[in-house]
């Protein structure tokens, strides 16, 4: 089988997108499937609708016979909905959906716009591969009545293999006249969609506990960062936040193994594979049930409604305060971890997928 994967920039890019794009092609290629990538040129959002027009585009979707399934990750929507509806391919075009964009925190108007792309793109697709049951859901009134949606959750094991031990076994810190302070991590690039306000904003009514914050992850939103750091600074907790920037490999490995607590304060999420990674770590969480977070682990653990603040604020201040509650909650994260997919899985699920479209 030769696939077409159509993706912006380069697949090296750190964020749970492009984690599920390396890892489906990696484990695709070493089942003998050759996988050509057409990277096209990320750009100003409001422009990306004239890449439509590129000849490169073009030659794709109008050369019948070269590849025997295009796939595009529906992250590049607005360069490549035109192209699709008007395509003249005889091989399947496929969408690899990992969450709808007019879902994110966006203006009206601009809502609008993403919708119809979205819309269109999906509505002139043969197939489209989803990572939750939650995603499937979203687009149901975006997809033909026979259009097959398949769903391939991302696995959680992405550090397996690394010296440390994957799995945690908590045990309560000992008495002590000058402890540690209890080291909350939270992951992912600083946009508006993972909430890292929100979280300076619940945190300025625990300074009265023994705590500090890794923020691991890019400054990709330099407005949105702004905005973090004068609510850092009102809330008086700014001389304990870490931003450690932009972490793979081992180094996120070592943040994980590192940490005591995971807050995942998102707003959406089409899947949540930072909050996997860390049940797979052991570690106890405090998140927002938005999107398909909760999927991850069938509903258990702690989860605050979306816009709950203050649900999620007593929670996290029991983690922190409390050393039994963390054990505990930590257990249940290992617990959990057994029954996570594998990158493994994720792959099977999505070649199966392909098999059967093609």
């Amino acid at each position: 089988m030769k696939l077409l994967f159509v993706v912006y920039g380069s697949l090296e890019q750190i964020s749970g997108g492009y984690l599920y794009d390396r890892m489906v092609i990696d484990y695709l290629e070493d089942h003998g499937v050759r996988v050509e990538l057409l990277r096209l040129p990320p750009c100003p959002y409001p422009l990306c609708p004239l890449q439509n027009f590129r000849a490169v585009l073009r030659r794709a979707f109008m050369t019948a016979g070269t590849y025997d399934c295009i796939l595009i990750d529906e992250l590049t929507h607005p360069s490549v909905f035109l192209a699709v509806s008007r395509r003249a391919a005889a091989v399947p075009v496929v969408v690899l959906l990992h969450h709808l964009k007019a879902r994110e925190r966006i203006g009206t108007l601009q809502r609008v716009f993403v919708r119809a792309m979205e819309a269109r793109l999906l509505g002139g697709v043969d197939a489209v591969i989803v990572n939750s049951r939650t995603t499937k859901d979203t687009i149901r009134h975006l997809v033909r009545a026979d259009t097959a949606v398949y769903v391939c959750p991302p696995g959680s094991d992405t550090f397996a293999g690394m010296p440390a031990p994957l799995t945690r076994d908590p045990q309560i810190a000992p008495e002590s006249s000058d402890p540690d302070p209890v080291r909350l991590l939270v992951t992912g690039n600083l946009i508006p969609r993972k909430g890292h306000d929100l979280l300076m904003r619940m945190l300025g009514s625990l300074t009265d506990l023994h705590w500090e914050l890794r923020v691991v992850g890019g400054i990709v939103d330099r407005r949105f960062k702004r905005r973090v750091d004068r609510l850092a600074r009102r809330a008086g907790v700014r001389e304990r936040v870490r931003y450690t920037g932009v972490l793979a490999g081992k180094a996120l490995y070592r943040e994980y193994l590192e940490a005591d607590v995971f807050v995942f304060p998102s707003r959406y999420e089409g899947f949540g594979i930072a909050l996997a990674e860390a049940v797979r770590a052991g570690l106890p969480f405090v998140a927002f049930a938005s999107g398909a977070v909760p999927e991850v682990t069938g509903g258990r653990g702690l989860f605050a409604e979306p816009g709950d603040l203050r649900f999620f604020q007593d929670k996290l201040r029991r983690l922190i305060e409390d050393a039994e509650y963390r054990d505990h909650y930590a257990r249940l994260s290992a617990r959990l971890s057994e029954i996570l997919p594998t990158w493994r899985q994720t792959g099977e699920a999505f070649l199966k997928a392909l098999r059967e479209i093609v």
